[in-house]
């Protein structure tokens, strides 16, 4: 049975790679306040038009309103906040194809967890950093320089997102050598990532989106106050790998890019009796710290579609 048309992996790419360098060459010439004039048109075309993304956004703040409560500075739904939202989504895809371009010195980052990251770069050991569509990850590369020796490959699911990933290609492919295009996560990838982790390698996986196969597994756990699906692959990757989980997130703030580097937890446990409910736990820690970081950034969570309907 084919997943239902709200599923994440079979909503339609909108956009060409001819239309995406198009935008990304106006970045390169007219820098970050002369794009915003190319982009409010782009992206007005498409909160027009994109009626599913649109109230995707618009259920999205109603429940991060309510969640968060009268004391938390959440601005309330609607069609300008929407605006907003896909406008942030815009200059993050254009950030993500200029770091890839090698143009990082236009992008602050601040990394107040940097202790941590140089410690568990010196202990050699491998370990599973987990993110969510959540700000940039891309970002992340502008300390690539300072750490030479990192090696980080990003786990990856594409094929929805085509001509995005062609225009991040053409802008550098020599940084395609650091993805692992996947579709399933099944007994070979699994062996090809462990020996990558025993090497010392940092692995990246997102954990906010359910599987793209129909069968793969889930678990429901509150998300912004209401049930919402979480795969258990990350979970269950992290058990197999036998290493350590990090939360890496890079969301845009008020001075630039921040990044979150924590451990989430440093093996992950899953007793056959008890396997079900061990990992939805570790999902429910997920998602809480998905929530706290949607109410202090909430323009910065990139999915659009009903995240709420169950499969």
């Amino acid at each position: 049975m084919s997943p239902p048309a709200s599923h994440w992996a079979r909503t339609a790419e909108r956009g060409t790679p001819l239309g995406i360098r198009f935008v990304a060459a106006c970045h390169r010439l007219l820098g970050e306040r002369g794009v915003r004039l190319v982009l409010y048109p782009v992206v007005a075309y498409f909160l027009l038009t994109g009626t599913a993304a649109r109230r995707a956004s618009i259920d999205y703040f109603s429940r991060l309103r309510r969640f968060a409560g009268d004391g938390a500075a959440i601005p309330a739904p609607g069609w300008r906040t929407s605006f907003r939202h896909m406008m942030a989504f815009a200059e993050s895809a254009l950030h993500k194809i200029a770091v890839w371009a090698g143009r990082t010195e236009a992008l602050p980052l601040q990394f107040p967890d940097r202790p941590r990251f140089d410690a568990l770069l010196a202990s050699g050991r491998g370990a599973l950093l987990l993110g969510a569509h959540f700000g940039n990850m891309e970002a992340t590369r502008a300390i690539a320089p300072q750490y030479p020796l990192a090696k980080v490959t990003a786990v990856v699911y594409s094929a929805h997102a085509a001509a995005f990933q062609s225009a991040l290609e053409a802008a550098n492919p020599r940084l395609s050598a650091g993805l692992v295009h996947v579709t399933d996560i099944g007994p070979d990838t699994i062996i090809a990532l462990k020996d990558r982790i025993e090497r010392g390698e940092l692995l990246v996986i997102v954990g906010d989106r359910t599987p793209a196969a129909e069968n793969g597994r889930v678990c429901s756990v509150d998300f912004l106050g209401a049930p919402a699906e979480f795969a258990q692959g990350p979970f269950v990757l992290a058990y197999l790998l036998e290493c350590p989980v990090y939360l890496f997130l890079c969301p845009r703030e008020a001075a630039g890019y921040r990044l979150h580097f924590e451990l989430f937890a440093e093996r992950i446990e899953l007793p056959r009796q008890t396997r079900t409910e061990a990992v939805r736990g570790y999902a429910r820690r997920y998602a809480q710290r998905l929530e706290a970081l949607c109410v202090r950034s909430p323009y910065q969570w990139f999915n659009f579609y009903d995240y709420w309907q169950p499969r």
